[in-house]
């Protein structure tokens, strides 16, 4: 896997929700409440995956390793 693709997660995904939120907030009529919040929600919920992503990797890595935990 590549090591980029969380830099791009973490770009395409709120401007994604964002655009999505702009189209609903000029579809009902608010100000930009929807777009900030689905920027919001597509960061955090991209940086979550990186997290887990990244630790089952290093989970992986570790495994049969002297040093690391009995599971």
């Amino acid at each position: 896997m590549h090591h980029s693709a969380g830099s791009y997660e973490l770009v395409f995904s709120p401007v994604v929700l964002s655009l999505l939120g702009l189209w609903l907030d000029r579809t009902i009529g608010t100000t930009a409440l929807f777009a900030v919040v689905f920027a919001l929600l597509g960061f955090i919920g991209s940086a979550i995956l990186i997290y887990y992503r990244y630790s089952a990797e290093m989970a992986e890595h570790e495994k049969g390793r002297p040093w690391a935990k009995p599971s």
